[in-house]
């Protein structure tokens, strides 16, 4: 007599395929390196501004497919302006943008190549032609930065300014398939800026602001940078560095991202010399680890110069 075994109930096989489907692409997720698209994703709040670089990504990428199947095209630069106050994250993206366009295929090098005027306005009249060839050719596969773009131009006619504009202008054009130019400051010299020469203007096809960041992002980006630090803080303290924060927000020139990451460096600081008062004896796991809320009283006294009764203001030295 033959004997069967019992048959087992299971899922229909489309949904033990979608199930197995699942799972091996949660698994390939979970070992899949880590991308620059990754990183900007990861950066708290900025929701147009990472749309608008995914756009520019997505557009690069269709450029270099029409290219290698010798489909005909007029493409347009990838040129950028950043606007927006301080501590908001725009040399932060334009650095991520370079590693985005360079994983893409788009740029060979992928770095990020910072300058101002003092790096581009020669003393001298054709000095600053010069300068700014040799900074192009630096940042050529890469991105390069120009940081208060605004501060090239002066009022007077036939200015090193000029001469400045016009050089970047014809470098702009002549570089355009392997590097990137981003000019970025504050958002009204900016729109002046490029009112001032409707060459550059028109090379300018990503317009990117770079709004404040929210109270809720910044108790955010505090947790990260703590959290990066191996620190930790309590909810009693955590209430305590919002407070600073709401106060801070209604400072001006407030910088943002930039604001909270001193603040915690401060903070590290003042737990460094806590921790110390005592000889260094005895300091357990859970001291070194918590941060306090006088150590962010220590912090935003050092930050914005006023202290309470008692509290020192700035370092010692």
């Amino acid at each position: 007599m033959l004997f069967s075994r019992k048959k087992e109930k299971s899922a229909p096989v489309g949904k033990k395929a979608a199930a197995r489907s699942r799972r091996t692409k949660s698994a390939a997720e979970a070992t899949r390196p880590s991308t620059a698209l990754d990183e900007l994703h990861d950066l708290i709040g900025l929701a147009e501004v990472k749309r608008i670089i995914e756009q520019a990504d997505d557009y690069a990428k269709v450029q270099l497919l029409c290219e290698k199947r010798g489909i005909p095209r007029r493409p347009l630069s990838l040129h950028m302006m950043f606007t927006g106050n301080p501590g908001t994250a725009k040399t932060t993206v334009a650095r991520l943008t370079a590693k985005i366009l360079k994983e893409n295929g788009f740029l060979s090098n992928g770095e990020l190549i910072e300058v101002g005027r003092g790096d581009l306005v020669g003393m001298y009249q054709g000095w600053t032609a010069r300068l700014i060839k040799e900074k192009f050719e630096e940042a050529e596969g890469s991105v390069l930065f120009i940081d208060e773009a605004y501060s090239l131009v002066d009022d007077r006619s036939g200015s090193f300014g000029d001469e400045a504009i016009n050089t970047i202008v014809q470098e702009m054009e002549n570089r355009r398939k392997n590097m990137v130019v981003v000019f970025a400051g504050y958002r009204r010299p900016m729109e002046d800026f490029l009112a001032c020469n409707e060459g550059l203007n028109s090379r300018i096809t990503f317009r990117v602001n770079f709004p404040d960041y929210s109270e809720d992002e910044l108790m955010q980006i505090f947790r990260k940078i703590v959290h990066e630090n191996g620190r930790e803080v309590s909810v009693e303290t955590s209430r305590a560095v919002r407070a600073i924060i709401r106060d801070g927000m209604k400072r001006p020139n407030f910088g943002n991202g930039r604001y909270v990451r001193k603040l915690v460096e401060l903070a590290l600081l003042a737990q460094a010399s806590r921790l110390m008062s005592g000889g260094g004896g005895e300091i357990s796991d859970h001291d070194l680890k918590y941060l306090r809320a006088e150590d962010f009283g220590e912090s935003r006294s050092r930050e914005t110069g006023y202290a309470a009764p008692g509290m020192t203001i700035g370092f010692a030295g």
